[in-house]
């Protein structure tokens, strides 16, 4: 059921996650965390598993990958009430992200005891969080992820230049 490749990139030892989502519909959700890890590099697989209707199906897949040889995590993308987040979690000593195309789910956040899943509510975080998961074995997500840092510094630096000198001239506001 795993694919070959997606066997390869986790054996590698560099980091992956597999997405698990609760339905088709969640598609364009899966779709803007897929481009970040695009970005990143960071391999994945996508699955579709409903934790309310398919529970047989999930464990045993869940139990497949578990026997991976390799540091991954889970993603979780299920909405409404997010049983997949807190039945994997449970089940698995793997990391479990989940995030939901939910605006707030409050059933991802209230997941309970023995249900261990981190949250995190932007899909463009997800990708960077596993990035920063994983920079510690992975020197190309620390880059990755320094890159971006000091990036943005500069930028902020130019924004500061830039309102200090606009706003230095109090006639701009009268």
């Amino acid at each position: 059921m795993i694919t070959p490749e997606f066997r390869e990139e986790v054996e590698k030892g560099l980091g992956a996650v597999v997405i698990f989502a609760g339905s088709g519909s969640d598609e364009a959700h899966i779709d803007k965390i897929a481009k970040g890890l695009i970005n990143y590099k960071i391999p994945f697989e996508v699955r579709v598993f409903s934790a309310h209707k398919q529970v047989e199906e999930f464990v045993p897949v869940m139990r497949e990958y578990d026997a991976l040889k390799g540091p991954f995590a889970y993603g979780a993308v299920a909405g409404l009430t997010d049983v997949l987040s807190g039945l994997g979690s449970f089940i698995s000593n793997r990391p479990f992200i989940t995030c939901s195309p939910d605006p707030i789910n409050m059933s991802a956040l209230n997941n309970p005891p023995g249900s261990s899943n981190v949250y995190t509510a932007r899909p463009e975080n997800f990708a960077r969080f596993i990035a920063q998961m994983f920079s510690y074995i992975n020197p190309a997500y620390a880059a990755k992820l320094n890159a971006e840092r000091i990036a943005k510094i500069e930028s902020l630096r130019l924004d500061d230049e830039r309102l200090r000198t606009k706003y230095a001239q109090r006639e701009v506001l009268a």
